[in-house]
């Protein structure tokens, strides 16, 4: 089966949130796990799927 050129649509949304609730609740490192098992098909997705996990895990920290 060829995996598509872009993920499912909601699909990275759904993950960033849910590798977001595993960063505040569990650890970054089950939020990068999620992430990188998630979106290992898609490499753009994931650099930028990373990013936006450490600022929104920042902002709540504040």
């Amino acid at each position: 089966m060829e995996i598509s050129k872009q993920p499912p649509e909601g699909y990275v949304n759904h993950v960033r949130e849910s590798a977001l609730l595993a960063a505040q609740n569990v650890g970054i490192e089950t939020g990068a796990k999620i992430l990188e098992e998630g979106l290992k098909a898609w490499p753009d997705e994931l650099e930028a799927a990373i990013k936006w996990v450490v600022k929104e895990r920042r902002k709540k920290l504040k």
